[in-house]
């Protein structure tokens, strides 16, 4: 249930809105109404105002009103075009006759709605001397319809803010002047109807009047022309701003490459997910993360054995990771194709990373490599052996990948000698 309250001067009315009923209530103490036969003038049929039934209790009146939902209320009408707006203006002042009469009435944008003929209705109105409003005069339908008029077309002020003291700061536009500068009801109506008349020119002038049937296929007929321009559009979207950018993006770090300009490559492809890169594309990758890593060409060419076209994937990934800081990604893919070294390798760089880590405290800095050094230390046992006679220390720096490759590198050289001596 929706509620709206309308207020104009001593007059408040709190409507309460479910479905097309609109219901308020006065107390019997703000009316002088005796008997609600009293009130029979207002439920009488009438085109210019809705129908209402009245309900009486102990000590208040109840009021009921059919909204139905194909009335044009305050939010339609504003999206009116201007031609339309001052239609409606004019079938407003069609009220005016009603000053004279025992209905009473007032003009607020919660209190009125509209038919399709833009013909007025108005909700709640009152009876002479005996129903509040008790008198409505002309020169409050003067500014009530000034106000109406002002806050249908202004888009800074409300009918309220007009009513309570902002009409005289509504001076905008010729029209907004023009209305304000009004000094009687028959000229305000007199101008809002040569308006009309003007602006329905230039509208017929504009506009071309066309069958209902040839304006819904019109219409469908441009929904279709639309769906089909952006579903065009997606792939040129596509090829025009992804990927054919991402396409010279490899081209270039495949150029660099070639001219051996590695940090070039790193560079140009920092912002790229290596996973879906091409096999090629990762390998430059690699063999260039693998160029500007801190080892000794000896520890290069060692590795620079395990990188081909013909290398495993995961491989080349591991080195994109690695040289990139992403070490726990890079030991998982070392887990995977199951090679200690890299695992080591990587536990060294991250031991290196956490030393370096401004944003740890001391007691956390020292946890975590104490995790690591423990982690290390066992990976170190399995592929070391239990048996090994040299003493391990604790790995340290950058360079100290250098312990893990010397004894198996140096064992490679041997048996490389003893088969030239041969």
């Amino acid at each position: 249930m929706k509620e709206k309250k309308i207020q104009l001067d001593s007059l408040t009315l709190h409507f309460q809105i479910e479905g097309e009923e609109w219901r308020t209530e006065l107390a019997k103490s703000q009316t002088k109404v005796k008997s609600i036969q009293q009130m029979g003038l207002i439920t009488t049929e009438s085109d210019y105002f809705l129908p209402v039934s009245i309900e009486e209790e102990e000590d208040l009146f109840r009021f009921s009103f059919v909204v139905e939902d194909e009335k044009k209320k305050w939010k339609d009408i504003k999206a009116l075009q201007r031609n339309e707006k001052l239609r409606l203006l004019w079938n407003l002042a069609k009220l005016k006759p009603y000053l004279s009469t025992r209905t009473t009435f007032f003009l607020h944008p919660d209190n009125v709605v509209f038919d399709d003929n833009l013909m007025p209705a108005i909700m709640y109105r009152g009876i002479r001397q005996l129903l509040p409003p008790y008198e409505v005069k002309e020169d409050d339908f003067f500014l009530q319809y000034k106000c109406f008029i002002l806050a249908l077309f202004s888009k800074q002020y409300t009918f309220d803010d007009l009513y309570n003291g902002s009409l005289k700061k509504v001076k905008e536009t010729e029209f907004e002047r023009h209305v304000h500068e009004t000094e009687s009801l028959e000229e305000l109506i007199t101008y809002i109807q040569t308006c009309y008349h003007k602006e329905q020119q230039k509208t017929e002038k504009t506009m071309t009047t066309v069958p209902l049937k040839r304006f819904r296929l019109f219409k469908q007929l441009s929904i279709i022309m639309m769906t089909l321009s952006i579903v065009l559009a997606v792939p040129l979207f596509y090829y025009m701003f992804v990927k054919d950018p991402y396409q010279d993006k490899l081209l270039t770090a495949h150029g660099e490459f070639l001219s051996s300009d590695y940090s070039a490559v790193i560079s140009t492809l920092r912002r790229e997910d290596p996973e879906p890169l091409p096999f090629r594309t990762k390998y430059i990758l690699a063999y260039s993360y693998i160029q500007v890593e801190s080892l000794s060409n000896r520890e290069k060419e060692a590795i620079m054995r395990n990188v081909s076209l013909r290398s495993d994937e995961n491989y080349l990934l591991y080195w994109i990771l690695n040289g990139r800081g992403h070490f726990d990604e890079s030991i998982e893919k070392a887990m995977f194709i199951d090679d200690p070294q890299l695992i080591m390798y990587g536990l060294i760089q991250q031991m290196e990373q956490v030393r370096n880590d401004p944003q740890l405290s001391g007691s956390e800095r020292e946890e975590e490599v104490r995790r690591l050094q423990d982690e290390l230390n066992r990976y170190q046992d399995d592929y070391l052996g239990e048996d090994e006679e040299t003493e391990r220390v604790p790995v340290e720096g950058a360079n100290a990948e250098q312990e893990l490759d010397l004894e198996t590198d140096e064992d490679e050289e041997i048996i490389d000698n003893e088969d030239e001596d041969e």
